[in-house]
């Protein structure tokens, strides 16, 4: 890819957002063009494989797992390292506090990037706390308190302890009460309000377990027992169970606005008070809750990225896993991969390594929200994934598969192109033979599992996991612990050797990884005024690789950060995202506001007027994973980048999913008609140019020419055309439609 020149043009607004824009990468010498060569000429790849094992030796189970305890203690029962929190930045400071220690790092340059970014909701428990009283006996007992929707602030706020959003004051409500005891679905349906009314319900959890029960009942339930008036409600968990019981998927859907304390608890954690099963609980004489969250929209959440510097930094390799944990302890999810790359460090510290080539260690945060530290990475470090060689991602594993444990490699190829190869997965299975370390490669059918996903369109990678079903099924509950690890250190040990062959070995041995051709022209994607992540070029995946199938360097001016004409002069194609960010109505808030400004409107009508191609997408909802999850109430400020060239964008969204080729035309070959988001599509106005594709008799896609040029607008109604998320992953004409508009402007 060609090295990018983006301004510095950094936002003014209540929160900083770091987009990249003002963080460079440090200037390499001329990226390596073509399958890379061995860096050590003089040095035979046995030779290196003789001493690479010296290095292995030095990786230590205590170390790994002296992290991983240190990581699962921070702001234990009070969301631990729950996404956008404070536990999060606790655990990047403690990162980053990590890495000052291993003084040869330091000695080569170690650098450390802080990013910053918003994520569309956040829970923050500051207090959660459950008193039971035994014989006239108050005692505490270890409980956590329940974090809010992802999605939808009207769901999320009822998870917020006083009830208004963005209020960051420490107002705790506390409730009291005697017990109501229950076990199933039926108990609650029984109850009647005089039984009911302010008591503390202890719901068994296996009574709304979504992966026994099914989902919404939990809501159902939850909303019964508040039109009971149960006064604060207490998830009791047992092991093997209380799968989501922290992160709010079985609550998502309460369908009452009164606020009451919801708390979880395991049935372990109250031994002390000699209660070892559930029909001990009858000696709970009362209950007192103590609760405090708080729902923020905008949330704020970052990454930690660290440099080592290698011989030749015009290369190097990605090592990268997500550090938040979905409100429990989160030992195998994601505390031992977040701690495997600590591990890695200090192994390069000890054996006083100068790595080959650059070397990148990643640390994302926000994963279990939707995966926004990794799209947020890709996005604004574009000019280091032009000299990544591979990018080696981790994350646990879940799938039901015999045997105590596994390692998988899951990576998706081009085979919708016509071509099935896993390089990076091939050359890794090899080197672990080598090494005589058991892997199980799984090819993954989905182009967006974890924080893998952003990476696909960009560079080869993988997303390598380690669990077993055991371990799977604890994910995302109380008891992802580090006792559950404790026989898995030889395993552990083995991810750790897997990440240094991805480090070390892979630039010595400069194995050919690039799939489609080397590219020959640009395109680039302007996201600069789409906060949305889930509606950026990383969730373009298929669009993005149609594009590299046709030989373009893909580049994306990030959210945030102005394009120049420098970023546009040899592009081939220009892609306008929408417009968005992320205060809505809903959050009563005016922190900033998103608009295309006249010097960035005067500088892409002057790209088309030298006879540029560009594509504008707009959008009447913010969308996450190809979803619709709000109004966007910025989608007509694409007009004003779209007045210039005689185009409008107009409402209401049609409700219509299925829109019709009007006229035969290039881009148009080989479909029979596109497939949108209903209720998304915005109708177009167009003064002049050709309808190639309507919906309701009213264009959804449309050609323009501009100039004396040859200048082009290719102008679509859905930004769900480009294949938001693989959501049309099956849909051949859409599918088509993609490669359509890369050869259209791979041949203009």
């Amino acid at each position: 890819m060609s090295t990018k020149q983006i301004a510095a043009f950094i936002l003014v607004f209540a929160a900083l957002i770091s987009s990249g824009c003002s963080t460079p990468e440090p200037p390499p010498p001329s990226p390596t063009i073509g399958p890379p060569t061995p860096l050590i000429p003089d040095v035979t790849p046995t030779e290196v494989s003789e001493q690479a094992p010296d290095m292995h030796s030095l990786i230590s189970s205590d170390k790994l797992f002296g992290y991983i305890e240190e990581l699962t203690d921070l702001q234990a029962y009070s969301g631990w390292r729950n996404s956008a929190s404070e536990g999060e930045t606790e655990a990047m400071e403690y990162v980053a506090d990590t890495l000052a220690e291993f003084t040869h790092l330091q000695s080569l340059g170690l650098e450390i990037e802080r990013q910053s970014f918003h994520v569309f909701l956040a829970t923050e428990i500051w207090e959660s706390r459950l008193f039971l009283t035994i014989d006239g006996q108050e005692s505490e007992v270890p409980a956590n308190a329940v974090s809010g929707h992802k999605e939808k602030i009207e769901q999320a706020i009822r998870f917020d302890s006083d009830g208004a959003l963005n209020d960051r004051a420490r107002n705790p409500l506390e409730t009291a009460g005697n017990v109501l005891l229950l076990r199933s679905f039926e108990d609650a349906l029984s109850l009647v309000q005089e039984e009911s009314r302010g008591k503390i319900a202890f719901l068994d959890f296996a009574a709304i377990d979504p992966e026994v029960q099914g989902g919404g009942t939990g809501a159902e339930l939850i909303t019964t027992l508040i039109e009971k008036n149960v006064t604060g409600l207490v998830l009791v968990t047992e092991s093997g169970g209380g799968k989501y019981a922290g992160d709010g998927t079985i609550l998502e859907e309460i369908s009452l606005s009164e606020v009451i304390p919801k708390l979880y608890v395991r049935l372990e954690d109250l031994a002390a008070l000699g209660i070892a099963s559930w029909e001990d609980l009858a000696k709970i004489e009362a209950a007192r809750l103590i609760w405090d969250t708080d729902v923020f929209s905008p949330g704020e959440s970052g990454n930690l990225v660290a440099r080592i510097p290698g011989q030749d930094s015009s290369q190097a390799v990605i090592l990268g896993a997500h550090i938040d944990s979905a409100n429990t302890p989160g030992a195998a999810d994601n505390a031992l991969n977040a701690a495997a790359l600590l591990e890695i460090a200090r192994v390069l510290d000890e054996g006083s390594i100068e790595p080959l080539i650059d070397i990148y260690l990643a640390w994302f945060g926000s994963e279990e929200l939707g995966f926004y530290g990794s799209q947020h990475f890709v996005n604004t470090h574009q000019e280091l994934l032009d000299r990544t060689l591979a990018a080696f991602l981790m994350d646990g594993y879940t799938a039901d598969q015999p045997g105590p444990t596994i390692f998988g490699m899951q990576e998706s190829s081009y085979i919708r192109f016509g071509d099935d190869q896993l390089p990076f997965s091939d050359y890794l299975t090899q080197k672990a033979e080598e090494y005589q370390i058991p892997i199980e490669l799984v090819v993954d059918s989905s182009l967006f599992a974890s924080d893998d996903g952003p990476f696909y369109g960009f560079v080869p990678n993988v997303r390598f996991a380690f669990g077993s079903s055991r371990i799977g099924k604890a994910f995302h509950s109380p008891y992802d612990t580090v006792d559950m690890l404790q026989d898995q250190r030889e395993i552990m040990k083995q991810t750790v050797s897997m990440m240094l062959v991805a480090a070390l070995d892979t630039p010595q041995d400069a194995p050919d990884l690039r799939v489609p051709p080397e590219p020959e022209r640009r395109a680039v994607i302007l996201a600069t005024h789409t906060e949305a992540l889930h509606m950026s070029p990383t969730l373009l995946i298929n669009f993005v690789r149609a594009l590299a199938w046709e030989g373009f360097d893909v580049d994306v001016i990030p959210y945030g950060c102005a394009p120049t004409s420098a970023d546009l002069a040899d592009a081939d194609l220009v892609a306008a995202l929408p417009v968005i960010d992320y205060p809505s109505t809903a959050s009563d808030l005016n922190l900033y506001d998103e608009e295309w400004s006249a010097a960035e409107i005067n500088l892409l009508v002057n790209y088309v007027e030298q006879g540029g191609l560009l594509l504008l997408t707009n959008s009447a909802n913010r969308l996450f994973f190809g979803r619709i999850a709000d109004a966007n109430e910025d989608w007509e400020k694409v007009n004003a980048l779209a007045a210039p060239f005689g185009l409008m964008y107009e409402s209401p969204p049609s409700t219509i999913a299925l829109a019709r080729v009007a006229v035969p035309h290039p881009l148009t070959e080989n479909v029979a008609g596109l497939r949108l988001i209903a209720n998304n599509a915005l109708p177009i106005r167009m003064d002049s140019g050709e309808t190639l594709v309507e919906l309701e008799g009213e264009a959804a896609l449309g050609l323009a020419d501009y100039g004396e040029a040859g200048g082009q607008v290719l102008i679509l109604s859905d930004l769900g055309l480009l294949d938001v998320y693989d959501r049309k992953l099956h849909d051949r004409d859409n599918f088509t439609f993609l490669r359509n508009i890369a050869r259209y402007a791979r041949d203009r």
